[in-house]
């Protein structure tokens, strides 16, 4: 199997998985940011890195709607983008940010064996290092119109 094919089924399988992720915040609709609230107060204050702590309760918490809908957003544009091979870079980019902040709530890091956030961490720093969406993607096209961009 060819290295391109290999970088394509990641990015979709990545894609797929931020889609199934996100597919039940999006039927929460608003209800997400009182989901969200819970795991941080009851869950996350408690087990998330040190450095991690203070920013959720300084910041997050006090701004739960703000950073639910960010969420929603992030992951819906980053299933979309993956699963299209659309700007995957920058699509890969915003995972890896979802990730790091998903790994550091939960108080791991990316070598924990338990993370999959961390493996998944990892598969998008190779599809953002790669560019990954020329091979059965949209970015093939946009690389051909714009080739010097960083996008693609």
């Amino acid at each position: 199997m060819r290295k391109d094919n290999i970088l394509a089924a990641l990015r979709i399988y990545l894609g797929v998985i931020f889609a199934l992720a996100v597919y039940p915040k999006l039927v929460a609709g608003p209800a997400f940011a009182n989901t969200l609230n819970g795991f941080l107060t009851h869950f996350a204050l408690q087990n998330a890195q040190p450095f991690y702590q203070h920013f959720l309760s300084a910041l997050v918490l006090q701004h739960i709607s703000t950073f639910a809908a960010l969420v929603v957003i992030g992951e819906a544009i980053v299933a979309v983008c993956l699963i299209t091979g659309t700007a995957t870079r920058l699509a890969a980019v915003i995972a890896m940010c979802l990730l790091a902040n998903y790994m550091f709530a939960k108080g791991l890091w990316w070598w924990n064996p338990s993370s999959n956030d961390g493996a998944f961490f990892v598969i998008a720093l190779a599809l953002a290092l790669a560019g990954a969406g020329r091979t059965f993607g949209f970015d093939a096209k946009l690389a051909q119109r714009w080739p010097r961009s960083l996008l693609w």
